[in-house]
């Protein structure tokens, strides 16, 4: 009989090759060479003319193909365009002396990945014929050690568009998500980057596989149990993943166990749940769901982890015709922290926004758990009517009034992390830290750190954040809280000028953040 509880949920479901929440879409880049005016035309949004002083748009062609505007800032000028319209030239538009490479779309070939099968990637690309790409290099991150895999661009490529990336039976994947970071590179040195992830779907050809709460492809694959007050609660991602052209029916209950080590060792504890209604998964897709387990004080799950035992979550669901299909995963314990995620005036966050940055915390979470250190969030908002202008750092002085005036109370042991809409101080930072380590109080004006939200407008012109590298910014800031500083050490989520794929944490980081006072184990 079972101590702990469960509560499930249906996530948003993912198609199969568009299945990480921070993968890039697709992109409308256009090359002046194959374009001609109505082609330009809709791709801007252009009338003839809007006022007699407009060019013609058989003038703005006709400079876009001419490889005497070397630089874009030039040739933008040289349109006599207006402002808009100019930077949507700037950043959609491919010229033709342009030194700019751009990835448009990386789509399997045959629509899937199937698991344990050989497959191939298509990169569709824009460039100018003067300056053409030579090579592309795709990192493969799955379950097990990434890996690369690196294609010359002959003559016809360059003149298709695209490039055909094959993977052999030795580079086939197994079933689950795995993430694709495709690079382009030309002879001038030009690059330009796409990342998508694709659910592998099994060849056999229904399975189900359980996974870190989240989700994110990290080479780490275990359930982590978090500490709450008298109870731990474990989260995991449950994926239904569909191999073949029919849609299957699954009944919503399940079984879960608990055990000791692996399957068929000691059974901790065991139960039954369900997602409420009917699950259907389409041909060759996929259907997510979560279940939180709940364990209070004395039971089988809340002694395990208290004695630090590994145990394996063997989860089975049945079809409507009978079969059943199991999965499992690793869950443990490990250090952790908190943190107060704060956003400074918060109704200027749109719900988008809001989202965004959710999925960035869980980027982060994700980058700590790789090195076996996780956190849980307190979600807060400063109203914007008493936020007394700290919505926009410009200072450091005014940083660390902000961290005087709201870190804390002390409620919780947790990192006060503010994100504010923007900070406009020397140096042109993204983010700052009170000090190197923060304080074990939430008194005075170190107590915390701030990060900008990074936004951008989407093509539809949504206001979205930029989750991948504010997730990235968070953790840097973090690591200075728990005591890191600066590293060379290349791609390491500590160098000076982080970016968004600098996410590695050492060992000697992980043996100094946990000696902080608001870390602890479980």
């Amino acid at each position: 009989m079972a101590d702990s509880t469960v509560k499930t949920a249906e996530l948003e479901q993912r198609s199969a090759v568009r299945f990480g929440p921070l993968d890039d879409l697709p992109r409308a880049i256009l090359r002046a060479d194959d374009a001609d005016e109505g082609l330009l035309r809709r791709h801007l949004a252009l009338s003839e003319r809007s006022t007699p002083d407009d060019p013609p748009i058989a003038d703005v062609l006709l400079r876009l193909r001419t490889a005497e505007y070397s630089s874009r800032y030039v040739l933008a000028a040289a349109l006599r365009l207006d402002a808009a319209t100019r930077e949507q030239v700037q950043r959609t538009v491919i010229h033709a002396a342009d030194d700019r490479l751009a990835i448009t779309d990386v789509v399997p070939v045959d629509g899937r990945v199937m698991s344990e099968r050989p497959f191939t990637l298509r990169v569709h690309f824009a460039a100018a014929a003067l300056n053409p790409p030579r090579l592309v290099s795709i990192r493969v991150a799955w379950r097990g050690e990434p890996y690369v895999n690196e294609v010359l661009l002959s003559a016809r490529d360059v003149v298709a568009g695209y490039v055909d990336v094959p993977f052999e039976q030795e580079q086939s994947l197994p079933t689950g998500p795995a993430e694709f970071t495709v690079s382009l590179f030309s002879a001038a040195g030009a690059s330009a980057r796409f990342t998508v992830t694709y659910a592998v779907l099994p060849s056999n050809p229904f399975a189900l596989q359980l996974g870190p709460d989240q989700a994110f492809v990290t080479g780490t694959w275990s359930a982590r149990g978090v500490r709450h007050g008298d109870a731990y609660d474990t989260g995991v991602s449950v994926t239904l993943l569909n191999g073949d052209a029919a849609a299957v029916q699954v009944q919503p209950g399940f079984h879960w166990r608990f055990w000791d080590g692996g399957v068929g060792g000691s059974l901790v504890e065991e139960g039954n749940g369900s997602f409420g209604g009917g699950i259907a998964v389409s041909g060759f897709s996929t259907w997510r769901g979560w279940i939180s387990f709940h364990s209070p004080s004395g039971s089988g799950i809340f002694n395990h982890y208290q004695d630090r035992n590994d145990m394996t979550i063997e989860l089975t669901m049945t079809r409507t015709n009978g079969e059943s299909v199991t999965g499992t995963i690793t869950a443990r314990t490990m250090f952790r922290f908190g943190v107060n995620v704060t956003r400074v005036s918060g109704e200027d966050f749109t719900g988008q926004e809001w989202a965004d940055l959710f999925t960035a915390a869980a980027r982060t979470r994700t980058i700590y758990e790789r090195r076996d250190l996780t956190f849980d969030t307190d979600d807060r908002f400063i109203p914007a009517a008493t936020v007394g202008g700290f919505e926009i750092i410009d200072s450091y002085g005014e940083f660390h009034d902000l961290l005087a005036d709201w870190s804390g109370p002390d409620t919780n042991q947790n990192i006060d992390a503010f994100i504010v809409q923007a900070i406009s101080v020397g140096g042109g930072v993204d983010g700052i830290d009170g000090s190197v380590p923060g304080p074990t109080s939430h008194g005075g004006g170190d107590s915390g750190l701030i990060a900008s939200k990074t936004g951008y407008i989407d093509e539809s012109g949504m206001r979205r954040l930029h989750a991948a590298y504010l997730g990235m910014l968070i953790g840097h800031e973090l690591g200075h809280y728990l005591g890191l500083d600066h590293t060379n050490d290349a791609g390491n989520l500590m160098l000076p000028s982080s970016g968004t794929d600098d996410i590695n944490l050492s060992y000697g980081q992980y043996q100094t953040m946990i000696r902080h006072g608001w870390v602890r184990i479980d």
